[in-house]
Formats: C-alpha cells, sequence, structure tokens
C-alpha cells in the first residue's frame, strides 16, 4: 500500500527558548514553500519560506565526521556547521545560536541522484547552554511506514526514578515488537505489547555522567525502526542549592570552599551577571563594618550578590561580575550589625563543567573617596592673556581623576569667560594643572578682552571611577583665586 506523503513543519518552544520566543509552530505548503538538499557534510538542509519572506526556517543536519546521513538517532548534537560530531541548527526570523547542544532522530531519509527526494526527523534544540528547548518534526515527502518515539534527554540525580514511555508509530496499525538493544546497567525495559514500551532506571551513586538507551522497533514485515535516548546523571544539587536553606558564614575573616557543579538556579533567584548555578549563603557582622566577599581561588566565572529582605522579596545591596582583573568576584559594603545578609554566589550568565567554588570574608578597607583641591594661586602670561589653573587630588585608591571648569573675571564689569579640563591618574596626592581656553574679544570696541592679574572665580567638576564597584564618584567645589603673573 502505497503512503501518502506528507510536508511540514511543527515546532514548540519552551518559555525562555530564544529561537522559538515560547511559541508553536505548524507549517504545510499551504503557507510557504520548502526546499530540500544535500549539505556539504553529506546531511541534509531544508528551507521553509512564506511568502514574501513573512515567515521563514531552516533547518540542517549532519552525521558525524561528514558521513552520509542515514535513520537512526543522533546524540549530542553541536552547531552546524562548526561541529565535529552530529551537526545540528534550527533558526529563522532572524534568530539563531551562537553555541547549541541537542539531538535528532532522522525517522525517514531517501536520496535520488545525489538529491533529497524524502526525509522526516524530530529534533530537540538548546540555545547558549540554556534549559529551555525548541522541539519539533521536520517532514519533507516524507511516508515512514514505522518509527519510535521517546524522550530525546533526561536528567536526573543519582536515586532518582527515570521511567517513560516509548511508541511505536505504524502507518498501517500493525502490531510492532519493542526492544531495547542497549540498556544502562540496572535499567529495564518492557513490550507492554500495545506498541508501547516502559523504561525504568534508578542510577546508583557511582553512575554519574551520559548514559544511551536505544530501542528497536519491528512491525513483522521486515521494516525495522530505532530510536534512542540520552539520560545525564548527576549528583544531587549541594545542600545549600536554594535560599531557603543557606550555608552560614560564622564569623570575620573566614573562607568556605565546595564543589558547586551540580548546583542549579531556582525561579525566585534574583539577577546578578545572571543566576546560572546558583548557591546561597547568609551573614550576620559581629559589629557594623565595611565586609569584603571575594570568589579569589574559585576556578570558574563567577559573580556575587548580597541581598537583605526575605525569600521572593530581596533588596540588593551589592552586585559584582568580574574583580582583580580575572573572572573572579568581589563585592564590599557596609554591614550593619544584627542585619542578616543573604549571598548567592553564581556562574556568569552561564553554567561552569566544573565549578569549584572559594569564598572568602574579611574585613574590607575604607570605601573609595576622592577630593580635589583648586589651588589658591594660578599663572597668567600677562602679554597673551594665557592662564593655567593648577591643584591637586587626593585619592585614598588608584583612579583615574577627570576634572572640568569654567574661569571668570569681570573687566570694569565685561565678563571674560574660559573653560579647562584634566585627566589625573591618582593614587595618593597628585598634583595637576591645566590651560585655559577662551575667545578673545574687544574691550570697549579697541582692545582685546584678555584675562589679567587679580582675582577670579573658578568653578570645577570632577569624576573618578571606583575600583570596586566600577561606579563614579563625582565631586564639585567652587573658589576664588588670584592670577598672578609670571
Amino acid at each position: 500500500v502505497a503512503l501518502a506523503q506528507v510536508t511540514s513543519l511543527t515546532m514548540t518552544s519552551d518559555a525562555g527558548d530564544y529561537i522559538g520566543q515560547g511559541q508553536t509552530y505548524n507549517f504545510s505548503p499551504v503557507d510557504g514553500s520548502f526546499t530540500a538538499q544535500v549539505n556539504y557534510q553529506g546531511g541534509v538542509s531544508i528551507s521553509f519560506i512564506a511568502p514574501n519572506y513573512t515567515r521563514w526556517w531552516y533547518l540542517d543536519f549532519s552525521a558525524p565526521n561528514s558521513a552520509p546521513l542515514a535513520k537512526g538517532s543522533y546524540l549530542m548534537a553541536t552547531r552546524f556547521p562548526f561541529n565535529s560530531g552530529a551537526g545540528l541548527s534550527v533558526s529563522g526570523e532572524g534568530r539563531g545560536c551562537n553555541t547549541l547542544t541537542g539531538n535528532f532522530n532522522v525517522r525517514q531519509i531517501e536520496y535520488v541522484n545525489n538529491t533529497v527526494a524524502s526525509f522526516e526527523a524530530s529534533f530537540e534544540q538548546h540555545c547558549e547552554g540554556f534549559e529551555p528547548a525548541l522541539r519539533g518534526e521536520i517532514k519533507y515527502n516524507a511516508s515512514a511506514q514505522l518509527y519510535l518515539t521517546a524522550p530525546t534527554t533526561i536528567k536526573l540525580q543519582t536515586g532518582q526514578t527515570a521511567n517513560f514511555t516509548v511508541t511505536a508509530t505504524e502507518a498501517q496499525n500493525r502490531r510492532v515488537t519493542l526492544t531495547a538493544p542497549t540498556l544502562p546497567l540496572g535499567a529495564t525495559f518492557t513490550d507492554n505489547g500495545n506498541n508501547q514500551g516502559t523504561f525504568r532506571w534508578v542510577p546508583t551513586n557511582v553512575q554519574t555522567g551520559n548514559f544511551i538507551a536505544t530501542f528497536a522497533g519491528n512491525n513483522g514485515q521486515g521494516v525495522v525502526a530505532q530510536t534512542s535516548s540520552l539520560l545525564t546523571v548527576v549528583p544531587p544539587p549541594p545542600f545549600n542549592d536554594d535560599i531557603s536553606n543557606p550555608g552560614v558564614l560564622p564569623m570575620v575573616p573566614t573562607t568556605a570552599s565546595q564543589v558547586v557543579t551540580t548546583a542549579s538556579a531556582a525561579n525566585d533567584d534574583p539577577y546578578c551577571f545572571g543566576n546560572a548555578q546558583s548557591v546561597w549563603y547568609k551573614f550576620q557582622a559581629p559589629s557594623t563594618m565595611r565586609v569584603e566577599l571575594n570568589t579569589f581561588g574559585s576556578n570558574y566565572d563567577t559573580a556575587i550578590g548580597v541581598y537583605t529582605g526575605t525569600q521572593g522579596s530581596l533588596s540588593q545591596v551589592a552586585c559584582n561580575g568580574d574583580a582583580g582583573g580575572g573572572y573572579q568576584s568581589r563585592v564590599r559594603f557596609d554591614a550593619v550589625a544584627g542585619t542578616t545578609y543573604y549571598v548567592m554566589v553564581s556562574s556568569q550568565y552561564y553554567p561552569s563543567p566544573e565549578a569549584n567554588l572559594v569564598l572568602n570574608v574579611l574585613q574590607a578597607p575604607p570605601a573609595f573617596a576622592f577630593a580635589p583641591v583648586l589651588a589658591p594661586f594660578s599663572t597668567i602670561v600677562s602679554s597673551t592673556g594665557g592662564v593655567t589653573v593648577k591643584g591637586s587630588v587626593r585619592c585614598n585608591a588608584p583612579s583615574i581623576v577627570s576634572l572640568s571648569g569654567s574661569i571668570r573675571q569681570d573687566k570694569n564689569g565685561v565678563p571674560i569667560n574660559g573653560y579647562w579640563s584634566a585627566q589625573v591618574p591618582c593614587n595618593g596626592v597628585s598634583e595637576w594643572s591645566a590651560p585655559v581656553l577662551y575667545q578673545t574679544s574687544l574691550y570697549k570696541g579697541r582692545s582685546a578682552a584678555l584675562f589679567s592679574g587679580g582675582k577670579a572665580t573658578v568653578g570645577l567638576q570632577a569624576w573618578a571611577i571606583d575600583p570596586d564597584s566600577g561606579e563614579y564618584r563625582q565631586a564639585a567645589i567652587t573658589s576664588t583665586i588670584t592670577l598672578r603673573g609670571k
């Protein structure tokens, strides 16, 4: 019996998935045109384009090492065409992944004269290492007699139960015998006799990592199909994975060290350069004092956020991503005795495959401060009216101070205005000077109006970058100085 050929694209996007934007998609030839071709890795590339490009999607599939694409499951795929193993890419409408992981199952594939005659596959794609996925099915002139469906990826902890159903779809509803050629040690698979089978497994404490379960179906007419599931088993998360059970930082100074590779983000975790792989601590200062927390000594890209309040209603006190010229973090803040501070340490934006945390608590140096000063006397070249404003700036930590200002002098009721600026590397006390720029005009229509010796009013504004937080600090002064000739 000839089976009807189907061409379609269906996709379901999780909330938070960038590519699908959390939406559901269903396209057929009524909605636009489908084209398929053999790509340069020996795989299949399919495009869907609606009239006037109102909708457009591109799908790429390839086998490892540019081998010809064939029926079967392809696990741990990475972004096509930069893949070394299996390659996958689903993009469209102006959105694509920079990096991705995923899996796909080719249910049907036929080539005629190096062209794609028919193709059917299911897929699951994760962008940038995030959990939200884009899942779907692509059919191009497809008429698969038999295919199996099962979860493509499952993540669980040791001691947890993985229990799912494998389903066989047979075009003429024939009975399909289901088997499991490959199972993890201790796993079971039962053919339920109704074109469904049940997989069950409880991984032990020593069974961590990636495991593959392979399932096969046979309709008794010489047609077989196969699919696979990737099971990733991780140790349980750290005890302080959630703010409801924080670790305690008992004193100043102190250091807390732990492996946080299996830590996860909760839905109500706040955002401080992301919140991936977050763990929580709480801290009370023994007295009102300035405190520093840093992750120097950790082996991954960290972020630290400090908060007061309660779970779900937190107020941020401090947040830092990178400090000290590296990928670790540091915050400094004024802690009030008796106040409970919650500390969230996380991976910056993306989870790290190996995360060994070192969290240090110590008394911090005084807060960054700087103070600009205008010298009471500045110089003037009497013959030209050229003025140089002078002063100094004091900083209690290394920084760059930017200064700018104005100078005004009244000459028999006629105002003369000039402007100046300077940039000063500051550590301790640094002297500075800045030439004044101004446009000359005629004084009473006869001579140029120039600055001259005597009193002048100077306004100064200064900005400096706090080396701890990266924030700008600002100061302003106005003073009357004396211009003296040289």
